[in-house]
């Protein structure tokens, strides 16, 4: 896994935006995924800016999302709906069909797996997609455990995942499920970006480059990917 380290973490995020700009230049009609969560805010911040000054046209561009909280809806803070709308989505001019995301309220998680994964067949896969790592590794809601051979499914939450979604909410929330991009989708992406920023990542981030790869940390996985890149800011590398 090819890992690159920056000092900071706005130094991250306009990297890691450099490299989205990068796929849509060569691209225009590229199928991007980046994760909801707290990671990726500088990231989204970054994209805003190049776009209002003319450095990205996301105009020919689709996205999809890569989890949901079931039971949460986009009206619901903390929801990745909800985060990736207020920060990325409502700051563009996009139109409904070059989007699609997860719907935690669907009474039918099944069909909603079968919606995402034949938007993303029919847009030729991802082809760029851009990931945070969990405390226990998870990528997306792919927990410990997680099968490779996955497309898009629901999941029963880890302990840890459960734990720390509070800092999402504001309060403690019964969120046990969620929906997610398999790891088998994720893999068939063609280039991967994962992005951890902080102290509180430095051990995850230590231990999924020094282990084999391995179900019980979903992160190492991507090992297996030709094209992936780890990118990581100081704090985030202190155990290295």
């Amino acid at each position: 896994m090819n890992v690159e380290i920056v000092e900071d973490y706005p130094a991250l995020s306009a990297t890691v935006a450099q490299r989205v700009i990068d796929t849509l230049t060569r691209k225009p009609n590229a199928l991007i995924c980046i994760a909801g969560g707290d990671t990726p805010l500088g990231v989204f911040d970054a994209l805003v800016r190049a776009s209002e000054k003319g450095k990205v046209d996301f105009s020919h561009a689709a996205f999809v999302g890569l989890d949901e909280w079931l039971g949460l809806g986009k009206a619901d803070k903390g929801s990745c709906r909800e985060m990736v709308w207020g920060h990325f989505f409502s700051r563009l001019t996009l139109r409904d069909e070059q989007i699609c995301f997860f719907d935690g309220l669907t009474t039918d998680p099944a069909q909603e797996c079968r919606r995402v994964d034949r938007f993303i067949s029919e847009h030729g896969g991802i082809d760029t997609i851009v990931l945070g790592i969990g405390m226990n590794g998870h990528i997306g809601f792919n927990e410990p455990g997680a099968a490779i051979d996955t497309e898009c499914h629901v999941v029963d939450l880890d302990e840890v995942t459960q734990s720390v979604s509070v800092k999402y909410f504001g309060q403690a929330r019964d969120v046990k499920q969620g929906i997610s991009l398999g790891m088998k989708t994720i893999l068939a992406a063609k280039s991967v970006i994962v992005m951890a920023s902080g102290e509180k990542k430095a051990a995850i981030v230590a231990r999924t480059l020094r282990s084999d790869i391995d179900a019980s940390i979903p992160a190492t996985l991507l090992k297996n990917h030709p094209q992936v890149q780890m990118l990581v800011d100081k704090p985030a590398a202190t155990q290295l």
